[in-house]
């Protein structure tokens, strides 16, 4: 059976909705495959999200390991000149940890640190982003206003195989939908209106997340992430595609820009699935 990794730094109910989720679609046979183990780098006691997270953890069966990763956070913060070997140390620590388990695929759900080369080069880990391949980079908020000041024709989000480099790694998976029509055209209208008189820096600070065309892209997108990563990891677990270090293929073709299975996402959204 195949069989996957999940790494999370437990930090709020996204991160269990996501595990439980994707355990619930392997034990219907959605997704017909296994969680071999769990990775939490917050130790019991750590933090009370984290803590939420682990009795989640167990109470689906799951084995759980944990290495607070608290003194790296920290050298990160004050951007200490070994932070990158302290970086290394820690994931060196993390693999020691694993060594028991055989994974295909790693799923990251919430981890919340940069990989370093060490782990990369032996684990295969799908990290998400909100947006399609060649798009805006940043955090989700960066992305959503990149869409919104380029007017953006279209957003998304990808699963993209994780490197060193932050959001740099070979697109796997992709859904897009269109940002215009009946639902979007006002919305754009009175956005565009609003930019007129103020700056976005002005709109993000009178408004923030809730700009109402900010919001409902955001919304779109969040509707369409589980549904992105399930159906990856069907495929995955299927043998309909396969990751590599260079990144997916379809049989013997390797995928530079990506698959896209916004059909597939789409469907699952609408209960088709």
């Amino acid at each position: 059976m195949f069989s996957f990794g999940w790494f999370s730094s437990g930090r709020g109910q996204g991160s269990i909705a996501l595990l439980t989720t994707a355990h619930q679609k392997m034990t219907e046979g959605f997704i017909p495959g296994r969680i071999a183990y769990v990775f939490c780098d917050r130790e019991p006691g750590e933090t009370p999200a984290a803590d939420r997270f682990h009795a989640v953890v167990h109470s689906l069966g799951l084995p759980l390991i944990t290495l607070s990763s608290r003194p790296l956070r920290e050298a990160i913060r004050r951007r200490d000149n070994d932070m990158e070997v302290r970086r290394r140390d820690f994931d060196a620590q993390v693999l020691a940890k694993l060594a028991a388990y055989n994974t295909q695929v790693v799923v990251l759900a919430g981890y919340m640190l940069v990989l370093s080369p060490l782990l990369c080069e032996h684990l295969l880990c799908l990290n998400l982003h909100p947006a399609v391949p060649g798009g805006p980079k940043g955090t989700w908020r960066q992305v959503m206003w990149q869409l919104m000041e380029t007017e953006a024709a279209e957003a998304g989000a990808m699963l993209h195989l994780a490197t060193p480099a932050l959001d740099e790694g070979p697109p796997v998976t992709y859904c897009h939908f269109s940002l215009r029509g009946p639902d979007f055209d006002p919305l754009w209208q009175a956005y565009r209106e609003k930019r007129r008189r103020l700056s976005q820096a002005d709109i993000k600070d009178q408004e923030g997340d809730q700009e109402p065309l900010f919001a409902r892209i955001r919304a779109e997108e969040l509707r369409r992430e589980f549904p992105l990563i399930l159906v990856t990891l069907r495929d995955l677990a299927t043998g309909t595609l396969v990751l590599t270090p260079a990144g997916v293929k379809q049989g013997d073709r390797l995928i530079p820009g990506g698959f896209d299975i916004s059909a597939a996402v789409e469907a699952y959204v609408q209960g088709e699935l």
